[in-house]
């Protein structure tokens, strides 16, 4: 029955955190009642954060309970659960098979050291709306009790973990993930899934939020993906996509958060489309082979928050478009071959927090109007070829906070030059200056 299902993962998930716990006693994070603990001899509908509908155990809610140990395959006989939540725990082995058996509404199993294949059987979870299976990925601030070795297992590989065959494997996004298809979250981060993604995603019309950074995944971005029509969030960064940005991707008109850095093999231009989506308030592009011009239809974003563009092949100047975005607050064009002098407009953008342009071919010098970005923490000027003084409007930034933050940073390439001894810059106030010949910087106030 139930109630010797639930004392099966009680034993099954480090019996320790269940026992005869005084009323008050903290079981990892929580405190709790021992009048309510698990394995207390009150109806098991009482104990803690396990919930019931008429009697039946329909939902298992226990994150962040320092629980080590296996999921056993006989929780698929609480046949009325629709949600468990058991993330940032110490949970390792493989997903049993038999959670594709429960009516499940709800999966949480994020943060923490779960290995192998997925089971295909979860792909029978036709009504699931919320699947969450990121890998733990070095945060070990809940596994601090050792049962069987898997403390040490964990710990020898930290931030690693992913090489060390640790997180979960198989072709998430490939045809089956079409049976899904009241999915409105998922999120499998920082795992080693693979495989291509399928056409069939654009099964998925109720999802909202996906994120699939740092996995395995090698494949193109199919054109089907703009018939996910609610989506909001679309993180596919840190993968091994290849090819163009379709440009069906202007059919996501609810899109706000776009993610797609760190591919390296996404290359061509930024589709035309993506400027009609008037709801985009983030777009991490960085670190791939784009190409061509920053079209100055980008100021159509008038909620852009973030944007980074930055190690691509973009050339062509700043677009004038770009200083009408008065809502940003981080710039990243870094490491492209852009070029042409820096306009007086970019003092437009004072919400700025952000900005980094080194690495890029720009000429003239460093306009004053950038001491107008009074939220300005960190600027990136070096590995141009800017001249000139920093303005002292520029340097009045550095002095704004009694209490300077630990990263704020003002480069340029302030270095002297080994032969004339005279910098391409002055700067009487940069905290890194960087040699505009040989590109080495150091962390040195240059007056």
């Amino acid at each position: 029955n139930q109630r010797y299902v639930l004392a099966l993962i009680a034993f099954s998930l480090d019996s320790k955190a269940w026992g005869a716990i005084e009323e008050g006693s903290v079981i990892g994070n929580k405190e709790v009642d021992g009048k309510s603990t698990w394995l207390s001899s009150i109806d098991e509908c009482s104990w803690y954060n396990v919930s019931c509908t008429g009697g039946l155990v329909t939902g298992i809610q226990l994150d962040e309970y320092s629980l080590i140990g296996e999921i056993p395959a006989e929780i698929s006989r609480l046949d009325h659960v629709d949600s468990i939540s058991l993330r940032k725990n110490c949970l390792y082995g493989t997903l049993p098979p038999e959670l594709g058996e429960l009516p499940l509404k709800y999966l949480g199993l994020a943060e923490n050291a779960f290995s192998g294949f997925i089971p295909e059987t979860l792909f029978n979870l036709t009504s699931v709306e919320y699947v969450f299976l990121s890998f733990q990925n070095g945060n070990r601030w809940n596994c601090t009790r050792s049962r069987g070795g898997i403390v040490d297992i964990y710990y020898s590989h930290g931030d690693q973990a992913q090489g060390a065959n640790l997180g979960l494997q198989g072709k998430i996004l490939g045809d089956k993930i079409s049976n899904l298809s009241s999915l409105r979250t998922i999120s499998i981060t920082k795992n080693q899934f693979s495989g291509t993604i399928s056409t069939d995603i654009s099964s998925l019309k109720q999802l909202e939020n996906m994120y699939a950074e740092s996995n395995k995944i090698r494949s193109s971005i199919p054109t089907e993906i703009a018939l996910m029509e609610n989506i909001r969030v679309l993180d596919l960064s840190q993968n091994y996509l290849t090819g163009e940005i379709p440009q069906d991707v202007g059919n996501l008109k609810r899109l706000e958060y776009f993610a797609l850095s760190g591919n390296g093999g996404l290359s061509g231009p930024l589709p035309s489309s993506l400027f009609e989506l008037k709801s985009l308030q983030y777009i991490y592009f960085q670190e791939n082979s784009l190409t061509g011009k920053i079209p100055s239809s980008i100021g159509m974003y008038q909620d852009l928050v973030g944007l980074n563009l930055g190690s691509n092949e973009f050339t062509g100047s700043l677009p004038n478009g770009l200083y009408n975005l008065t809502n940003l607050m981080f710039l990243y064009l870094h490491e492209n071959s852009l070029g042409g002098s820096i306009s007086d407009k970019i003092g437009q953008l004072t919400a700025l927090t952000q900005l980094s342009l080194y690495g890029n071919p720009f000429t003239g010098t460093i306009p004053s109007s950038l001491g107008l970005c009074e939220e300005l923490e960190n600027l990136y000027l070096h590995e141009t070829n800017l001249h000139g003084t920093v303005p002292e409007e520029v340097c009045a930034l550095t002095m704004k906070s009694l209490v300077p933050q630990e990263y704020n940073a003002l480069s340029a390439d302030c270095y002297p030059d080994i032969e004339t001894l005279v910098p391409f810059i002055t700067c009487g106030c940069c905290d890194i200056c960087c040699d505009h010949v040989t590109l080495e910087c150091v962390t040195a106030v240059m007056e």
